[in-house]
C-alpha cells in the first residue's frame, strides 16, 4: 500500500495528489478504504462532507447526507471507529454508522439532549 498524507485540500496516495473541496478536518483509515471529514467553511451548506478513496486515491463515494432537505446546513462533524465500525456525528445530536463500501448510513442514533 502506498503512503498516504493529508496537507489540508490535498490527499497525496503515494505519487499522486487529489485536491478536495473543503480542508481535511479529519481522516482514517479502514479496511482499504481511506476515509476524510471535509471541514465545510461556515455559510456554506455541504452535507455530503465525508468521502472515501481507495488507497490508491480513486474516489469510492460520498456520504449521503443525513436530511432530505437540500437547504438543511447539517455536515458532519466527527469521525470515528467504535468497535470496529465507522460512525460520523452531525450537530444536531445524529450518530450514524457508515457502510465504508458504499457511503450509505446503516443506522441512526439520536442523541437525547
Amino acid at each position: 500500500m502506498a503512503e498516504i498524507d493529508v496537507d489540508s485540500e490535498t490527499i497525496v496516495f503515494g505519487t499522486d495528489r487529489v485536491v478536495i473541496r473543503h480542508p481535511v478536518m479529519k481522516s482514517l483509515h479502514k479496511d482499504d478504504v481511506f476515509i476524510v471529514l471535509l471541514e465545510v467553511p461556515n455559510g456554506t451548506i455541504d452535507n455530503r462532507n465525508v468521502i472515501g478513496f481507495s488507497t490508491s486515491g480513486r474516489r469510492l463515494w460520498e456520504i449521503e447526507p443525513i436530511s432530505d432537505s437540500s437547504t438543511a446546513d447539517q455536515p458532519y462533524v466527527n469521525l470515528f471507529e467504535e468497535n470496529g465500525a465507522i460512525w460520523v456525528y452531525n450537530p444536531i445530536g445524529a450518530k450514524c454508522r457508515l457502510d465504508i463500501d458504499t457511503g450509505n448510513i446503516i443506522k441512526k442514533e439520536q442523541k437525547k439532549w
